[in-house]
């Protein structure tokens, strides 16, 4: 028969069981709140970010087209790889950077506003005064092109992490790491996967086009038709997406408030397109005063 100490021991286990349930319970609900604190601060540097990864659209598939069709996605797998390391290193040097300097983020989401502001300006000059001089260029090999996108996705991916860590402002370190990684990850696969739609698309509309179905024969030739309009297409959105960075982040320094986003949003892009032509549009004007004391002596 059992004893009245087994029955006391029988409590003290019942009760170290209710308490362990109930510690499990409440970090649970931690874990919870905390997922729903990074996803939320995920989203927020998403949206701010939206714009860098337009232009990382943009610029990879400008890179991809021109190899060979059989070796798009090898390269465009290539390309993908060197995001992913550019975005971890570069990661780890912001937070690091952050730690010991807390102005050096600032300083360099001011340095990289900038520099877009000036790659948008460019753009903008060369569509409104496009250049009239024939240069031929040799063709680049499927190793140029892979490198000069993983050099400029680099630029972009720092872009990237600095307005992260600046939309998210001051919280801990853990969720400063959760956050570049969960919007690393999203915008790295996000962005070469629309890029594989996207090259692959005339293939896709070509296979429809053979059906006997005539729904499917009708968007498999308006699918192969569409995909060099895409490419033509995401030039001039990219060269907007940086004007709208690049304003946001200067507004974003000077506490420039609109009254809706949709006015936010065109008051951004002038904003970068204004600081763009100024500064592309010095640096020509630099450039004339050179040439012209050079030909002068």
């Amino acid at each position: 028969m059992p004893t009245p100490a087994f029955f006391a021991v029988l409590r003290d286990a019942g009760k170290l069981a209710a308490a362990a349930a109930d510690d499990l319970a409440a970090q649970g609900a931690k874990i919870a709140a905390a997922t729903d604190d990074v996803a939320i601060l995920a989203a927020k540097a998403g949206v701010k970010t939206s714009g860098v990864a337009g232009d990382d659209l943009a610029v990879g598939a400008g890179q991809i087209s021109g190899i060979s069709p059989n070796r798009e996605l090898a390269a465009l797998w290539r390309i993908t790889k060197g995001s992913a390391r550019n975005k971890i290193w570069l990661g780890a040097l912001l937070l690091i950077a952050g730690h010991l300097l807390p102005d050096a983020i600032t300083v360099a989401l001011v340095i990289g506003g900038l520099y877009l502001a000036y790659e948008s300006g460019e753009g903008l000059l060369s569509t409104l005064h496009p250049s009239h001089d024939t240069v031929i260029e040799p063709p680049m090999s499927e190793d140029e092109k892979v490198r000069g996108a993983i050099n400029t996705d680099r630029i972009l991916s720092l872009e990237m992490g600095i307005i992260s860590l600046a939309a998210i402002g001051d919280v801990s370190l853990s969720y400063k790491i959760a956050v570049l990684i969960l919007v690393g990850f999203v915008m790295t696969v996000g962005v070469y996967g629309l890029i594989a739609v996207i090259i692959r698309l005339d293939d896709m509309g070509l296979a429809l086009a053979r059906a006997d179905n005539g729904f499917k024969k009708k968007l498999g030739y308006r699918m192969a038709n569409a995909a060099p309009i895409i490419l033509k297409i995401l030039g001039p959105l990219g060269m907007v997406a940086m004007m709208a960075v690049a304003g946001g982040i200067i507004t974003h320094i000077f506490h420039i408030e609109f009254p809706h986003w949709t006015i936010g949003l065109l008051g951004d892009i002038a904003c970068g397109s204004i600081v763009g032509l100024i500064l592309a549009g010095g640096q020509h004007l630099l450039l004339k005063i050179k040439n012209s004391f050079t030909a002068g002596t």
